[in-house]
């Protein structure tokens, strides 16, 4: 599968959402970023330089910043939440969270393209809103 192969069918998808893919492009070709169900959503498409024919289709949502408080019961709220998830799972890079689903690309269909932008972007709103109403004050202001 080409990167122009699967680019098609990510615009397809994006469209569907009644969003132009052509404004959602990002600065690099495979990426997208767009506003869905309340989430910011990151698409990209890439492959390492040793294997540059072998795409990978990853698709992100921030979720929110690690807490300043009660870190311990949020990490292991976080583990359980990510029991729950179907396609996807919470990852932490640095001091931020996201809901993240990452696979290769060799096989992917539009179906399962369009499964997985509804898929993060309905968990990161999702637990969002629980997260925040949940840990509320265990955040410090910046």
């Amino acid at each position: 599968m080409t990167l122009q192969n699967i680019s098609v069918m990510i615009e397809q998808s994006i469209r569907e959402l009644r969003v132009n893919p052509i404004e959602c492009r990002g600065q690099k070709e495979g990426q997208w970023t767009l506003k869905y169900k309340n989430s910011n959503v990151w698409i990209d498409v890439f492959s390492y330089p040793e294997k540059p024919d072998r795409y990978y289709f990853q698709v992100m949502s921030p979720l929110c910043e690690m807490v300043d408080r009660r870190k311990e019961e949020f990490a292991l709220n976080l583990l359980e939440i990510n029991y729950n998830l179907y396609g996807s799972w919470i990852c932490k890079k640095d001091n931020w969270l996201y809901i993240m689903s990452l696979r290769e690309a060799q096989g992917l269909d539009q179906s399962e393209i369009d499964a997985t932008l509804d898929r993060v972007a309905i968990y990161s709103s999702d637990y969002w809103s629980k997260l925040s109403f949940k840990y509320e004050g265990c955040w410090d202001k910046k």
